[in-house]
């Protein structure tokens, strides 16, 4: 179970001062209330994929950064 901040306390911190269990838990969230969501969720969903994605490629090693 989801035990960390909601979404109120996470309106005024920036996504890059949100952990990955926060990003994931509330991306999964939204995308199940997608149907629902108005133009400023929908928004809001699309910056959290964008912010998952951008911290996969800077976690990501490629082989020739492993020398």
């Amino acid at each position: 179970m989801y035990t960390g901040r909601n979404l109120d306390e996470l309106s005024m911190v920036p996504l890059s001062g949100w952990d990955l269990e926060e990003l994931s838990y509330h991306h999964y969230m939204m995308a199940q209330m997608s149907p629902l969501m108005n133009q400023q969720g929908v928004s809001l969903h699309q910056d959290l994929i964008h912010e998952i994605e951008g911290r996969k490629h800077q976690y990501q090693h490629h082989p020739s950064d492993l020398s």
